[in-house]
C-alpha cells in the first residue's frame, strides 16, 4: 500500500476519533446544566411548601387578631346592654352580639383548616426534604461521574492529538492539503471502495480509475466526490500468458 494513502486511512480515524472525544467533552455543561435544573426543580418544590405555610401562618394570625376585635365588640355590647331602657335597644344589641359569634364561628372555621392544610404541608415538606436529600446524593455522583469521564476524554484527545500531529507530518503536503479541503467541505477526505462503488458519494468508478484504486499503490481520487480512494478488497493479479 502506498504509504501516504496507508498514513491517511490512519489519519482519518484518529480524526473522527478526536471529533468524537470533542463532541463527548461539549457535553459536559449541558449535562451540569440538566442535574443542576433537576436539583433545583427539587429545592423549588420546598420552598413552595415553605412559602405556603408561612402564608398560612400569617393568615392564621391575622384571623385570631379579626377574633380578637369581635370578642372584644361582644364584651362593648355586653356592657351597653346593661344600660339600655327599651327592648329595641336591647334587640339590637343582642343582634349585634349575634353577628360577632357568627363571624367568630366563621373565623374558627378558617383557622381549622389553615391548620389541616399546615399539617398536610408539613408531611409534605418532609417528604420533599428527604427527596431532595436521596436526589443530592444521586446528582452528587453524577456530576462525578461526568467529570471521571470528561477526565477520561481530555486525555484521549492528547494523545490522539499527538498522534494525528504525527501522521500529518509524515504525509506529502499537497495529498495532505487536499485530504484536508475534500474533509471540510464534505466530512471526510478518504473513501473506501466496494464493489466498484466510491462509498462516499455512492458512485460507480470508471473501470480504469477501479483498477489503480484496487492496487492501493497510488493516490487516486474520486472524478465524482474527490475523495481519496483506497480499496479493502486483495488486488487481483493479471492472468498470466502461456506459452502455447
Amino acid at each position: 500500500m502506498h504509504p501516504d494513502l496507508e498514513r491517511l486511512i490512519e489519519l482519518q480515524s484518529v480524526d473522527s476519533d478526536i471529533a468524537r472525544l470533542n463532541a463527548e467533552v461539549a457535553t459536559l455543561p449541558k449535562k451540569m446544566a440538566a442535574i443542576e435544573t433537576k436539583l433545583n426543580a427539587s429545592k423549588a418544590q420546598i420552598e413552595k411548601v415553605k412559602a405556603a405555610t408561612q402564608a398560612g401562618d400569617k393568615a392564621k394570625r391575622g384571623f385570631e387578631g379579626d377574633i380578637q376585635a369581635q370578642q372584644q365588640k361582644i364584651s362593648k355590647y355586653k356592657d351597653q346592654s346593661l344600660n339600655v331602657k327599651t327592648n329595641p335597644e336591647y334587640k339590637a344589641l343582642m343582634q349585634e352580639i349575634q353577628f360577632a359569634e357568627q363571624a367568630i364561628k366563621g373565623l374558627e372555621d378558617k383557622i381549622l383548616e389553615i391548620m389541616l392544610d399546615a399539617d398536610t404541608r408539613k408531611d409534605e415538606l418532609k417528604k420533599a426534604e428527604n427527596e431532595l436529600k436521596s436526589e443530592t446524593a444521586e446528582i452528587e455522583r453524577e456530576k462525578e461521574q461526568a467529570r471521571q469521564i470528561t477526565a477520561k476524554d481530555e486525555a484521549e484527545l492528547k494523545i490522539e492529538s499527538a498522534k494525528r500531529d504525527e501522521l500529518r507530518t509524515a504525509i506529502a503536503p499537497e495529498v495532505l492539503t487536499h485530504y484536508d479541503r475534500v474533509a471540510k467541505f464534505r466530512g471526510t477526505g478518504l473513501a473506501v471502495e466496494k464493489n466498484g462503488m466510491c462509498m462516499g458519494c455512492r458512485v460507480y468508478l470508471r473501470p480504469q480509475v477501479l483498477q489503480h484504486v484496487h492496487t492501493n499503490n497510488e493516490i487516486i481520487y474520486c472524478d465524482q466526490c474527490q475523495r481519496v480512494l483506497y480499496s479493502e478488497a486483495p488486488a487481483i493479479a493479471p492472468p498470466t500468458e502461456t506459452t502455447p
